[in-house]
């Protein structure tokens, strides 16, 4: 039996809770950042994903809080205008789950977590020492979608360097090798997809 649901007859908790379930899977953009007072931060974003090739941008979208708050990571990339992306592989996956947890804004996750924080080359966040690959990005613009609880507000941010741990995830032309790079990404609820297997499709144009 076919079904029909109403996006204006719905609360936004139970949108936001089914369009997880159905867009995905989705890439997670951990996002290191450093507020102006010097406290570096690092949180996981499931609305992320790459938006431009030329120049390059990286966008993730916080959300406001139910009371209107924003999140450490939009305030702190107000402040200092960058960000870093720290490719979330599954070897990180538990770490990366735990930077999600609401700690206080003058608490480093970098330091709860047990993440080791390196300088980056061209922007002040901190990238995650743990992480094998980290793209550095200065903020290109925020774009609101509203002032209400939940709605989200896009970060745009141009990419200036890439970071490789490991140079054997790229093969002899420079590119990335997938089955050797363990990428994870977001599903539904608590699940998780694990990019253990991988398969090629010809591209029809």
């Amino acid at each position: 039996m076919s079904r029909t649901l109403v996006a204006s007859e719905m609360s936004p908790p139970e949108m936001f809770k089914l369009m997880l379930g159905l867009i995905g899977p989705r890439p997670i953009g951990w996002i290191s950042t450093i507020s102006s007072e010097g406290i570096s931060n690092v949180a996981p974003f499931s609305f992320f994903n790459m938006v431009g090739n030329n120049p390059p941008v990286l966008m993730f979208s916080p959300a406001l809080t139910r009371d209107l708050k924003r999140k450490d990571t939009l305030r702190n990339v107000e402040q200092t205008k960058c960000f870093v992306h720290n490719v979330v592989t599954r070897d990180v996956a538990e770490a990366m789950n735990k930077t999600s947890e609401d700690f206080p804004y003058n608490v480093s996750e970098f330091e709860k977590v047990g993440l080791t924080a390196l300088p980056s080359t061209f922007v002040k966040a901190p990238r995650v020492g743990e992480a094998k690959i980290n793209i550095e990005c200065q903020l290109d613009q925020i774009v609101s979608l509203g002032d209400r609880a939940g709605n989200g507000q896009l970060v745009l941010g141009k990419v200036v360097a890439i970071h490789f741990n490991d140079e054997a995830f790229l093969d002899a032309k420079g590119l990335v090798d997938s089955e050797k790079l363990p990428l994870i990404a977001r599903l539904g609820k608590s699940d998780y997809m694990d990019f253990g297997k991988v398969f090629s499709m010809e591209k029809q144009y």
